[in-house]
């Protein structure tokens, strides 16, 4: 072998290992965000399963409006914010799709008269797919409309986030919206309430990156308010809950 060929084949090879290197590192560093958020998950879990049990022992009754989703709306008092309305708060931290799936029939008793839905950010750093978070969703939808089918439904967006995942609210709110329209359901997307000029989260509505403060609730209410009739518009005071 030419003495070139060799120095080639060498520079080639290091050119490999060094991709080879620099994938593994990346996959782990992957690896090691999303087992940080599991872990912070599955810490919560006691609280979570209290919640449910919380929950089914007192069912929502006729006429009530439920309030869905994750950690953004148990932080919400949506009875202060809508004096108005018989609200019944069902947000659990850390709630994916598929866990709201799971849940849902503890939240449809009454049946409630009104069905306000916020639920698929923490899909996102929990890596659950795209498509299955657009199709729990759906399945929810179906599971209102077959338990509550003359309740009102309000689907809400997914908030702009301020990490890496960021990028990927628009195209699950767009389907969000595409999916309401095909049902004639009303879709409110709060994502100029909340972009700030980044397009990123508003510092101006969170103090950790994701949870909404009083600003934030109150730009919630604001948005919603014209769909729940309410006669007045209060910021709801968030409470401490992870996620």
């Amino acid at each position: 072998m030419a003495p070139e060929d060799d120095v080639a084949r060498r520079g080639n090879l290091a050119r490999t290992c060094l991709a080879v290197v620099a994938l593994a590192v990346a996959w782990l560093a992957f690896d090691h965000h999303l087992g940080a958020r599991r872990v912070s998950r599955a810490r919560e879990a006691n609280l979570r399963q209290r919640l449910r049990e919380t929950h089914r022992a007192h069912p929502v009754r006729s006429g009530e409006t439920a309030f869905l989703g994750d950690s953004i709306t148990f932080d919400g008092d949506w009875a202060a914010a809508f004096p108005g309305l018989p609200a019944r708060n069902r947000g659990i931290g850390w709630d994916t799709t598929d866990d709201l799936l799971e849940r849902l029939d503890d939240s449809l008793d009454g049946p409630p008269a009104t069905v306000v839905l916020m639920i698929g950010t923490n899909d996102l750093p929990l890596g659950i797919p795209h498509a299955r978070t657009v199709r729990n969703v759906s399945l929810v939808l179906d599971r209102v409309a077959e338990a509550a089918p003359d309740a009102r439904v309000v689907v809400q967006s997914v908030l702009p986030r301020t990490d890496r995942y960021h990028p990927l609210v628009a195209p699950r709110n767009e389907a969000l919206a595409r999916g309401c329209g095909d049902r004639g359901l009303a879709f409110v997307d709060h994502t100029e309430r909340f972009a700030g000029p980044d397009g990123r989260l508003d510092p101006e509505v969170h103090d950790d990156g994701i949870h909404p403060n009083a600003e934030g609730h109150r730009r919630l209410a604001e948005g919603l308010a014209p769909l729940l009739e309410a006669p007045a518009v209060r910021p709801p005071t968030p409470r401490a809950d992870p996620r």
